[in-house]
Order: structure tokens, then C-alpha cells, then sequence
């Protein structure tokens, strides 16, 4: 149910943010998902800034909630021991927390929970039994997970189900199920095709000291399109080494799809400092799906005297490719290499 590339501390430390205070924001309003005689219960959703899910080609990025959370409002009267709230998910978007929480205020709740999965719609459940009371005019926010990032090749989630919460008493089914779904934003845009791009390279190495120091750098740039949709800002990327080993960087060859091509490559600025030489580079290319653009680095090195007191490791990654609500999870939008040996 966890995706492999998310672990368990992840999970912990975005399954704590969600408990700092401050950080549950009670956002729209119910109606009762159950009632009796003694109270009223109504479920709110806990809103935060929604995440968008890529459904597929030439649709609407979709908004879900960041958090599987809801807040149990009960005015009338005390919550009872053994009152379960049951929150339905789709797998596929979100990690649960290795045990769900309850709080009031800052104080975490005794509760129990299990995850259940249907095998018809293959959507989970969390139920989460508060096992002490609660009393009246404090609202618990219960919390069972949160959402991952969903990585290429599977960040494209077709037909995405909505979280939905429901309550019920003690031996009695909860139900009365209300969506999570938040108002999505006018800055997720219309329809659209989504794009990505993966950042990969050749490292060489340079050695000092007999080899027994030594310091990596980049000879080759790799930029591949992933589509569907071409990128729709031109290529551009940083390169970031230490100039206690390495003198200067160019771009000097470019190659796309395997064929030598004139790509516009142009240095936009350089910053040098005692531990930071950064170089700017951008193409005139904005590459379409498919599309693979090889680029050869020349680097000019120098042999440090001794052992250097820090070393700042050698990275590459995109700029100025625009904060766009389409662009994939790649996770692959920079490389680095953190095994050098310099003292």
C-alpha cells in the first residue's frame, strides 16, 4: 500500500507536521454524518493546500487533500468510548501513517485502528476506535495519513476515487460518508496535457594525492522528455562544483536523439565564490515528447594542495522551467555525487 520509494520516516515526519499546532486548519462544513437523542456529530474536513493529481491526457488536474484527516465536532454532548471514524482512500495517492492519531488540542487520544481493503473497488479503509471518552466542545481531529508523491511512470493516476470520512457509535457501522475533496484551486488551470522531464548524466573523476583524494564531475548532461505533452518552456539547468578543484565549466557539444544538433546553449551567469562555482545554462530548446538531448561539459580542474577543509559536492539540476501544475513526478529533476574523498 506504501509506495516504494517513500519510507517509513517519511511517512512519520509528514504524519507530524500534520499534528503541529497551527497546522489543522478547520476549512467548510458537513452536514451531520450521524445523530442521536444526546448529540449532534458532524465531520469537517481539515483542509490544507490541496495537492493536484495528474488523472490523464487533456483533463483537469484534479485536487485532493493533502492530509487524510477530519475533525469530529460534537457540541451537544460527551463522545463516547468506542466511537469509530472510518476513512475511505485510494492507495494509489495515499501513505497511512503506521498507526493513525487522534488528538484534542495537544493531547494525543487512546485509540486503536485497522486498515481494511475492498477487493471489488481496492480502495482502503482506516478505522480508528477512540478508546476513552471524549467530552463535549473537544473536537478531536483524527489523522490516518497523508499523500506521496506519486513518481513516473505512475504519477499519471487514472480515475482517482475521493477520500471520504464517515462516523459511528459503538458496534455500529459508520456511515453517512462525506467527501474530502477540496475546492480545487483557479491555479490548477483547465485541460491539459501533462509533461516531465528526467535529469541523468557521466560522471568522470578527478584524483590528487596519489589517488588517494578525489572529486566527481559531470562530462555529460542528459535531458529526456517523458511526455505526453512536450515541455513547454526551453531546457535550462545549473551546474553547481567546488572551485577548490575545478577551475571552469563549458557546454560544448549537443546532441539530439543521437544527432549532433546546434541547441542554443548559453551561459546565463556565473557565481564564484571560496566554496561555489555555479554556472547557469539555458537552450533554445523545448523539447517534445520522447525527446532526448545529450550535452557534452568540458571541465578544467585543479590539483588541490592537500586535503581541503570542506568539499562541496558536485550537482546538476533544472531552472527556470516554470512552477507548472502539469509538470510529472519525475523525481528526477537533478543528480548529484556525494562520495568524494577529499581529506
Amino acid at each position: 500500500m506504501n509506495d516504494s520509494k517513500i519510507t517509513r520516516r517519511q511517512v512519520l515526519v509528514l504524519g507530524g507536521l500534520t499534528l503541529g499546532v497551527g497546522a489543522v486548519t478547520v476549512t467548510g462544513l458537513s452536514g451531520p454524518a450521524w445523530a442521536d437523542s444526546a448529540a449532534d456529530v458532524v465531520l469537517v474536513p481539515v483542509g490544507a493546500s490541496p495537492v493536484a493529481v495528474l488523472p490523464g491526457v487533456d483533463v483537469q488536474p484534479a485536487a485532493f487533500p493533502r492530509q487524510l484527516a477530519v475533525q469530529v465536532k460534537h457540541a451537544g454532548a460527551d463522545l463516547p468510548a468506542g466511537t469509530e471514524v472510518a476513512l475511505t482512500y485510494d492507495p494509489r495517492l495515499y501513505s497511512p501513517l503506521p498507526a493513525a492519531v487522534a488528538t484534542v488540542g495537544d493531547r494525543l487520544l487512546r485509540t486503536t485502528s485497522s486498515i481494511t481493503t475492498d477487493p471489488k473497488t481496492a480502495l482502503a479503509t482506516c478505522t480508528v476506535t477512540v478508546a476513552e471518552p471524549v467530552a463535549a466542545g473537544s473536537d478531536p481531529v483524527v489523522v490516518v495519513g497523508t499523500a506521496y508523491p506519486v513518481l513516473y511512470p505512475r504519477d499519471l493516476v487514472v480515475g482517482p476515487a475521493d477520500a471520504t470520512a464517515a462516523v459511528g457509535r459503538k458496534n455500529v457501522k459508520p456511515s453517512g460518508r462525506l467527501s474530502l475533496r477540496p475546492r480545487r484551486p483557479g491555479t490548477f488551470g483547465g485541460v491539459a496535457t501533462p509533461w516531465g522531464l528526467e535529469v541523468s548524466g557521466v560522471w568522470s573523476r578527478y584524483e590528487w594525492a596519489n589517488g588517494k583524494r578525489w572529486y566527481y564531475f559531470p562530462v555529460q548532461i542528459t535531458l529526456q522528455s517523458v511526455g505526453p505533452g512536450p515541455v513547454p518552456a526551453v531546457a535550462a539547468f545549473s551546474i553547481s562544483l567546488d572551485p577548490q578543484v575545478v577551475r571552469d565549466v563549458s557546454v560544448t557539444t549537443a546532441r539530439l536523439n543521437h544527432k549532433t544538433h546546434d541547441a542554443g546553449v548559453r551561459l546565463l551567469s556565473q557565481t564564484r565564490t571560496a566554496s561555489l562555482l555555479e554556472t547557469r545554462w539555458s537552450t533554445r530548446m523545448k523539447l517534445k515528447s520522447g525527446d532526448r538531448l545529450d550535452l557534452g561539459v568540458e571541465v578544467r580542474t585543479r590539483k588541490p594542495t592537500g586535503d581541503l577543509p570542506t568539499i562541496k559536492h558536485p550537482s546538476v539540476g533544472l531552472i527556470d522551467m516554470g512552477n507548472h501544475v502539469t509538470q510529472r513526478q519525475t523525481g528526477q529533476t537533478s543528480m548529484s555525487r556525494t562520495d568524494a574523498v577529499w581529506e
